[in-house]
């Protein structure tokens, strides 16, 4: 067992070093021990990609890039405790809806708060949190317990007492029948020693800035069963040795180091010397000097001015954030058209996506730019779940007005834009819902001016009839 770290800035060629490290093992054995290669969720494809399409490779199962809880998913699996019904954030909610309305009377803060809106949610989110920072029911209580006296409980001391009630009884419920995905990590920790997986291992991680008190149990446990663990951090390598400012830009990167280096001094672990990147021109910039400078000289206290050539770096100011965003997208257009570039090739960073999101869809479908964006979006809006929903509120609802012709405008069945608008306007004007859509008799209705009209329709009136019911 040995832990070792990777250490370098920005650009220095941690996760290359890790992948090339993971290509000489397969080359030299590709039946060996197994190989796991850590990342965030978010990583996982691009980081199995890049090691796919290692040309001198023909394939592999000894190598596997996993988040922590793919692994956890795979552990589980493996050792059992996998099959346990999963509890969605749906299920959860409804299971606190139900915990909180049979112990209310044995709740002090949170008895009037149960029926207000929003409450249930946060609820949820603050299990979660505990769960993420491994604090128990049982630490609830004693900290209600350490903070109370003699003069009558604070409404904090109610609060923890409130939640441990909560917490106790969410745990009682999940039982053995189901598992939250708050405790995957939990359990993989504790699973780690009897997994055939992870036994003997050569771990990598790469891409992480701090670690969740629920991690760093998973990455002691990955210490104590793993023949070799390799952490690559972004850490500049001058501030190895000696305390960070809590100012210093790579301060959370450094405590992350401290607390896993502590880790492994603590359960008895070999760390070897850590693998050094460094250099005067880190390799993503080798093609940009500018850049490389920026990067090395952000957060100096003393700066060094650039004397080379500045082409590479252009500044420049918007009167707001649309000018801004239609000034890119000029660039982008200018770029394409008399440089060569490719869509794919360009990038746009911004420091809040959510200010720029609505504006870079807008201004990029305007200047024909096809464009991605990194940010999750309700699934509720999707065509297809608008369509299930739909219709499945069209029977719930008996054919009403509004989830037959939401239902209709998905532009997921092959009826026209036209179709569906005079239809509405046919159902509308004589209110038609219920068995009147479904039991195959011809729509009759017409308008009638007089009340002892009863002639019958009129050339234009049974071209419309036609129309609706076709």
């Amino acid at each position: 067992m040995s832990l070792r770290f990777i250490i370098g800035r920005a650009g220095s060629g941690k996760t290359y070093k890790c992948l090339e490290e993971i290509r000489q093992r397969l080359l030299k054995n590709l039946q060996g021990m197994p190989i796991l290669f850590i990342v965030p969720e978010q990583a996982t494809f691009q980081t199995e990609k890049a090691l796919a399409e290692s040309p001198e490779l023909m394939g592999s199962i000894r190598a596997q890039v996993l988040s922590f809880r793919r692994l956890a998913w795979r552990v589980l699996q493996e050792v059992g405790g996998g099959a346990r019904q999963h509890i969605g954030e749906l299920g959860k909610q409804m299971a606190l809806r139900k915990i909180l309305e049979e112990n209310k009377d044995k709740l002090q803060a949170f008895q009037k708060a149960i029926q207000q809106p929003g409450f249930i949610d946060c609820l949820s989110q603050a299990l979660c949190e505990f769960k993420k920072y491994r604090i128990t029911s049982r630490q609830l209580e004693e900290t209600a317990v350490e903070l109370a006296t003699g003069e009558g409980e604070s409404l904090l001391v109610k609060k923890l007492r409130d939640l441990g009630i909560i917490y106790e009884e969410f745990e009682l419920f999940l039982g053995d029948k189901y598992i939250d995905p708050e405790d995957y990590l939990t359990k993989l920790a504790e699973s780690l020693d009897r997994s055939q997986t992870v036994s003997g291992a050569e771990v990598w991680m790469d891409g992480f800035a701090g670690f969740t008190p629920q991690e760093l149990f998973v990455v002691e446990k990955l210490l104590l069963t793993c023949r070799k663990v390799n952490v690559a951090l972004c850490l500049d390598p001058k501030n190895l040795n000696g305390d960070v400012e809590t100012d210093n830009l790579f301060f959370p990167v450094w405590d992350t180091y401290r607390k896993i280096k502590a880790l492994a001094e603590e359960l008895g672990v070999e760390i070897v010397p850590p693998l050094i990147l460094d250099g005067e021109t880190l390799p993503r910039f080798q093609d940009a000097p500018l850049l490389g400078h920026i990067e090395k000289n952000f957060d100096a206290s003393r700066s060094v001015s650039w004397a080379g050539n500045t082409d590479a770096l252009k500044l420049a100011a918007a009167a707001n954030k649309r000018a801004e965003v239609e000034a890119a997208a000029r660039e982008i257009i200018a770029l394409c058209r008399e440089e060569g570039y490719r869509w794919r090739e360009i990038s746009v960073v911004v420091r809040d996506l959510t200010l720029y999101s609505d504006l870079i869809s807008v201004v990029f479908r305007d200047y024909g730019i096809p464009c991605f964006i990194d940010m999750k979006r309700s699934v509720l809006h999707h065509p297809l779940i608008e369509l299930i929903r739909s219709a499945l509120e069209v029977v719930l609802d008996n054919w009403s007005y509004d989830p037959v012709f939401r239902y209709l405008k998905t532009d997921l069945i092959p009826v026209t834009r036209e179709e569906i608008d005079y239809l509405e306007n046919y159902v509308l004007a004589h209110g038609i819902r219920g068995s009147r859509w479904y039991d195959n008799k011809p729509w009759t209705y017409r308008r009638r001016f007089t009340m002892g009209e009863d002639s019958g329709p009129l050339p234009w009136e049974e071209e419309e009839l036609a129309q609706v019911n076709r």
